[in-house]
C-alpha cells in the first residue's frame, strides 16, 4: 500500500510538472513566433512596410429607443400603452490603404514578393530616379499571368490595377542603373 501511495505522488508530479513545461515552453513560442495577422501580407526581402493611411470615417448615428412611462404594465416583454423603435447604427468608414512591395537603394535587383488575402481592387504605382528601369511580372495563384514582364522607366507612373483576385506574386527585376542609386526604386500597392 505504502509502495502505491508512493507511485500515486510521483505519477502527479510528473503530471504536473509536464503540465508547466508545456505552458512554458508554449508561451516562450508564442513570444518568438507571434501568430500572423489577418491583414494583407506581402513577403519579400528586404521586408517591406505597410502603411495604412484613413481618409474619412463617418460618425455612427443613433435613433433613440422609447422607454415606458411610470405605471405602465408588462405582459410577455410587450409594454402596454407604449411604442418602441429600433435603434440603427450606421458607420462608413472610407480608407487609402498603401502597401509598400519594394523600396530599394541596391542595383541591380531582383526581388520576388507575395501579396496575399487581398480584398478589392490593387492599383501599382512605380517611383524612380533618372536613368533607372525595372522589369515588373505579375502572377495569380494558379500560375497565370496578371502582367507578362514589362519595362517601366521615367520618374514615376501608374503599372496597372490588380483587381478579382486574393493573391499575386510579383517579381522586379532592375534593368538599368544609375551612377547614384540612392532609393531609386519604390513600388507600391495602394487602395
Amino acid at each position: 500500500m505504502k509502495q502505491f501511495l508512493i507511485g500515486l505522488v510521483t505519477v502527479l508530479v510528473l503530471v504536473v510538472a509536464g503540465v508547466l513545461a508545456f505552458r512554458g515552453v508554449t508561451g516562450l513560442f508564442g513570444k518568438l513566433f507571434p501568430t500572423p495577422s489577418a491583414s494583407p501580407v506581402a513577403s519579400a526581402t528586404p521586408m517591406p512596410t505597410v502603411t495604412p493611411t484613413p481618409s474619412a470615417t463617418a460618425k455612427p448615428s443613433t435613433v433613440p429607443t422609447a422607454t415606458p412611462k411610470s405605471g405602465a404594465t408588462t405582459k410577455g416583454g410587450l409594454v402596454k400603452g407604449a411604442t418602441t423603435t429600433t435603434t440603427k447604427k450606421v458607420v462608413t468608414t472610407t480608407s487609402h490603404l498603401t502597401l509598400t512591395l519594394v523600396k530599394t537603394s541596391i542595383c541591380p535587383i531582383s526581388y520576388t514578393t507575395e501579396v496575399k488575402d487581398i480584398t478589392g481592387p490593387l492599383t501599382l504605382r512605380y517611383e524612380l530616379i533618372d536613368n533607372t528601369s525595372f522589369g515588373i511580372t505579375i502572377w495569380k495563384k494558379d500560375g497565370n499571368e496578371l502582367l507578362a514582364n514589362t519595362t517601366y522607366g521615367g520618374r514615376s507612373g501608374t503599372i496597372k490595377t490588380i483587381s478579382g483576385v486574393d493573391y499575386m506574386k510579383v517579381r522586379v527585376e532592375s534593368k538599368s542603373c544609375a551612377s547614384n542609386n540612392d532609393n531609386w526604386l519604390k513600388l507600391t500597392a495602394e487602395r
